[in-house]
């Protein structure tokens, strides 16, 4: 059970109803294996709060998912909502086709998907392989979330070999139905309720007004909206996390003393947690301004990827007292924290993105006040 006033006096009591549903179907959803069923694990209070973050503000949206995930991010992951597709439609999507979109959500309340990540060339959106040409798309994609199970889904192409090039178009469940799609689940082991999965597309027709982007200028649109949303959504996934360890941190402070686990070493962690809590929330403020500006994003996503490093090899110095029911979610934590390590640039991704932003000669420093 979860110990709601521990939750309360970080968060508040907002979404304690919530947190405490997660965390009942976490296990359960680890589990799941229809791939076809829309039906299961609703909680229709959950799913329109989900429906409701198409209009929120980053800082708004990072809150909220901060919150949820220490009730389970896997369980949450697994819910129905826009995901990253309602993000880059409100950057490069038209009136028409934002509406299309949220209709459907609102009619049907299904889950989504973002097709970006590909077999040979990862997620770098500059170089991807699938193509769109005379109306058709051709390509894979691998490791999207909900890709077996979305009803509807934006992908990214390229049209071409310039930087102009890469493009993005929403699908409809029509076109998702259809023979041109190849749609399989990936094995996984960590934060399973993602349901990371495989698509092959082949000649599969897309209307022009399909395509994101079409009302704007050639510079707008394609990778430049491909940026702007990768830096509100890395916020969301660093406060993800951050909610996930709160949790696990929070178990440990109220149980670990009668395990032999030291609480000097968690109040450490709990400390540094509200630090980088702090941090996101500025990368969160800053990417509703400054959509282009991710330094706040990228330093957030580091400290959180160091801390949950430290985090993770004490827990599993202790794996021996951790073995009673208070610890289950401090153990499911071990595994799907590695998750994180890899959701929305590694490590080594993040520290080239601040190195680029130093080399810059018009950078000023989150730190300077200015």
């Amino acid at each position: 059970m979860i110990n709601l006033d521990r939750y309360a006096a970080t968060y508040g009591e907002k979404y304690g109803e919530h947190i405490e549903w997660l965390r009942e179907v976490a296990t359960a959803v680890d589990s799941y294996q229809d791939i076809h069923s829309n039906t299961d694990f609703r909680n229709a209070q959950l799913d329109a709060l989900l429906l409701s973050s198409f209009s929120m503000t980053t800082e708004e949206r990072v809150r909220m998912f901060e919150q949820l995930s220490y009730g389970d991010p896997g369980a949450l992951l697994f819910s129905p909502g826009p995901s990253l597709s309602g993000v880059i439609l409100n950057e490069a999507g038209s009136e028409a086709q934002k509406a299309q979109f949220y209709d459907y959500l609102k009619e049907h309340n299904c889950r989504t998907f973002f097709a970006v990540t590909e077999p040979n060339k990862g997620s770098d959106a500059g170089r991807l392989e699938s193509r769109y040409t005379d109306g058709t798309l051709s390509g894979e994609k691998w490791l999207i979330g909900n890709g077996t199970r979305g009803d509807m889904g934006v992908v990214l192409f390229k049209t071409g070999n310039s930087p102009l090039a890469t493009r993005a178009a929403l699908l409809t469940k029509e076109m998702i139905d259809s023979p041109q799609i190849e749609r399989r689940l990936l094995k996984q082991h960590c934060l399973r309720g993602a349901r990371l999965s495989y698509l092959k597309f082949d000649a599969l027709p897309i209307p022009q007004e399909q395509l994101l982007g079409e009302h704007l200028h050639p510079c707008e649109r394609g990778l430049f909206s491909m940026i702007r949303t990768f830096n509100k959504m890395r916020p969301c996934v660093v406060g993800l996390s951050i909610g996930y360890a709160q949790a696990a941190v929070d178990l440990l402070l109220e149980h670990g003393k009668d395990a032999g686990i030291p609480q000097e070493t968690c109040r450490h962690f709990n400390t540094i947690l509200a630090t980088i809590r702090e941090v996101n929330l500025v990368a969160a403020k800053t990417a509703d301004k400054e959509p282009d500006n991710m330094a706040y994003s990228s330093l957030a996503k580091i400290e959180l990827d160091d801390l949950v490093k430290q985090i993770r090899p004490f827990l599993f110095q202790h794996f021996s007292k951790l073995q009673s029911d208070h610890f289950v979610h401090v153990r499911k934590f071990m595994r799907d924290s590695y998750a994180f390590d890899f959701m929305e640039g590694t490590h080594v991704i993040q520290k080239h993105n601040l190195v680029n932003i130093l080399k810059r000669n018009d950078y000023v420093s989150p730190w300077s006040g200015q």
